[in-house]
């Protein structure tokens, strides 16, 4: 090897080195809501602080700044979703809480749905645990309404309590870069392969310069 390849090649290896130590600090993104993307849901009636209320309940289509598309789940009932673009910031199971619990409750269940009432009735379980640490839907800050769909609530409690003690890792949560109350954090399974990972492109990109680089010298 010629000794400015080899040169080159311990600054790329350098480069990459420094983008791995840097990749977590770099991951702000932005993501926006999508309603054309075909979703998983219906409308509920929950009491949200004693107050009854038809809120929509399943999947939310988003598309992220890189226009990829994903399926994600609301972590945060009592925050609305903002229509335009939010800037956010990709957590992990260990950084949000009860993330773990989400975690294996998507693990476990989401890959299976196809009806919207069982989307629903995830999203209801996912509130309950945030909310409420999934106490059921008796009490708390999130209750069953008279008027709530009985299908629905019965497979959300049997989330619940299935999920108790339950944890796993794997899913990511993107919370909202200016506060959790700017919008809602959604969540999904990590290795969804819509969501973009700004440490792959800056390696990607940092491989195929140092290649072209090679490629002129010779």
């Amino acid at each position: 090897m010629k000794t400015s390849q080899a040169h080159l090649l311990t600054a790329l290896l350098s480069f990459i080195g420094l983008t791995v130590a840097v990749c977590p600090t770099m991951t702000a993104m932005t993501i926006t809501y999508d309603g054309t993307i075909p979703t998983l849901s219906q409308t509920v009636d929950l009491q949200f602080d004693g107050n009854v209320t038809a809120t929509y309940a399943g999947q939310f289509g988003v598309r992220f700044d890189s226009n990829l598309t994903a399926l994600l789940f609301c972590a945060d009932p009592f925050v609305n979703l903002r229509a335009d673009a939010v800037e956010v910031t990709p957590l992990n199971t260990n950084q949000f809480p009860q993330g773990a619990r989400l975690a294996w409750m998507f693990n476990t269940y989401v890959p299976s749905l196809t009806q919207n009432w069982q989307a629903a009735a995830f999203q209801l379980a996912a509130w309950d645990v945030v909310a409420d640490s999934g106490d059921g839907f008796a009490t708390g800050r999130i209750q069953s309404a008279l008027t709530t769909d009985a299908q629905v609530l019965d497979f959300a409690a049997s989330i619940v309590a299935a999920s108790a003690n339950q944890s796993d890792t794997g899913a990511t949560f993107y919370q909202p870069t200016a506060g959790p109350t700017y919008s809602q954090t959604l969540f999904n399974a990590t290795t969804d392969s819509s969501v973009p990972e700004p440490s792959t492109y800056l390696l990607i990109g940092a491989g195929l310069l140092a290649l072209s680089q090679i490629r002129r010298r010779q």
